[in-house]
């Protein structure tokens, strides 16, 4: 049942993250990345080993380099100039 959730999470995550990346595929400044890679790394959802999120499934050293993007349980949010 854990698993199914997992992949509903991520089908729904994939769909919103491409769906970004095709409005705006800007890279979020050096600065906004680390801050939300470190938000990252202190919550419960963070796999360590696969550098993942475990609730929508995403690589966060990507995801958290692009400007648009947010956390799913807003951590963080879409980075605005």
């Amino acid at each position: 049942m854990a698993e199914e959730c997992c992949r509903r999470n991520f089908g729904v995550s994939l769909k919103d993250t491409a769906a970004r990346l095709l409005a705006d595929p800007s890279i979020a400044p050096r600065s906004v990345h680390n801050e939300r890679m470190e938000i990252c790394k202190g919550c419960d959802r963070f796999d360590a080993d696969k550098q993942t999120c475990d609730l929508c499934g995403c690589y966060l050293p990507i995801k958290t380099a692009m400007a648009n993007m947010k956390c799913p349980q807003d951590l963080w949010t879409e980075y605005r100039k």
